[in-house]
């Protein structure tokens, strides 16, 4: 079953709110463009496990996607967490192209692509600090001691798996992702003896569920980046362009000449991922390029958004829209 499903990561729509909003020749459009290459392909191959987890009998094991808890002084990240009654499953995946050797005595991954070759943190130091976390985690909510088993899937299939001379590769805790489902299994037979009740799987969804915390970031902080060089106006949902302007009561494209009454929205969700969750008349006005206040108004009432203050002071609350891209 799963309890936690798997949302495109806040990281992943802030990214690409910024670049819908930078110019092509800013110094820091390569960077970010970089950096959403990477955030998509790790996306992707997190989803790239769902095939397999959908096989998993609903009522035997419990999936949480993206889970982010808190230790108390600091956070700590699961890709994937399964739970049974008589293990726990916390899965890292990565998904790295190029021929990737393992170095557990400086524990590091080192990944040739190309002829190029670069260094990544060790895996399985990342999900063994996870499983750590995660067992002091259910120690202090009082839960019963149950067997945590740690998982490193590698899911892309054309990476080329070593490991450094004289190190033998811990096999039992890095696979390949067509290997999940074999693996899951194993560890059922493996721990046979039940540790956990059913209602003590129901108070830790639940538990679960209400510690999560999401990451959220200040991605023009990240980045060095001025709000003064990112772009303003609506953009066109049909040619992408940057052109729309508020005519006859509905935005229409100056370059394709698409018309659409709501292309505000899509502005608006830019303004929530790289600002901020409120917004005044003045600064609604500014961001779309609107000629006058009057009709910034009345774009933002007819969205019946909540709203604070009076007058020129009014701040009006703006929403997270997933659905939106």
């Amino acid at each position: 079953m799963i309890v936690k499903d798997r949302k495109i990561p806040l990281k992943i729509r802030k990214l690409k709110a910024l670049l819908r909003r930078l110019h092509h020749s800013h110094p820091k459009y390569s960077e970010v463009e970089e950096e959403l290459a990477k955030s998509l392909a790790g996306f992707k191959g997190e989803q790239s496990l769902d095939y397999y987890l959908r096989s998993l009998p609903d009522q035997e094991y419990f999936i949480f996607h993206d889970l982010r808890l808190s230790d108390g002084a600091y956070f700590f990240q699961i890709d994937t967490l399964i739970l049974s009654t008589s293990f726990i499953l916390i899965i890292e995946v990565k998904n790295i192209s190029g021929t990737l050797i393992f170095d557990p005595a400086f524990q590091q991954l080192i990944r040739t692509n190309n002829g190029m070759e670069e260094v990544f943190s060790d895996p399985i130091q990342q999900v063994n600090f996870q499983t750590f976390k995660f067992t002091e985690w259910l120690k202090n909510k009082h839960f019963p001691a149950i067997p945590i088993e740690p998982l490193v899937v590698m899911a892309n299939s054309n990476t080329i798996i070593k490991t450094s001379l004289h190190q033998k590769l811990p096999l039992q805790s890095v696979i390949r992702s067509t290997k999940l489902l074999e693996k899951i299994y194993e560890y059922k037979e493996t721990h046979k003896e039940e540790k956990f009740s059913k209602k003590d799987i129901r108070k830790l969804c639940n538990l679960l569920l209400n510690w999560h915390v999401p990451k959220n970031f200040d991605v023009l902080q990240r980045f060095q980046i001025n709000r003064s060089d990112l772009l303003m106006g609506v953009h066109c949902p049909e040619c992408k362009k940057l052109s729309m302007e508020r005519k006859w009561g509905k935005w229409v494209c100056t370059t394709c000449s698409f018309s659409s009454r709501d292309a505000h929205k899509n502005a608006l969700n830019d303004y929530f991922l790289l600002f901020q969750s409120s917004i005044t008349n003045e600064q609604f006005r500014n961001f779309l390029q609107l000629p006058s206040s009057s009709i910034a108004y009345k774009l933002l009432t007819s969205m019946n958004l909540p709203h604070s203050g009076t007058k020129r002071w009014r701040e009006y609350d703006l929403f997270f829209d997933e659905s939106i891209e």
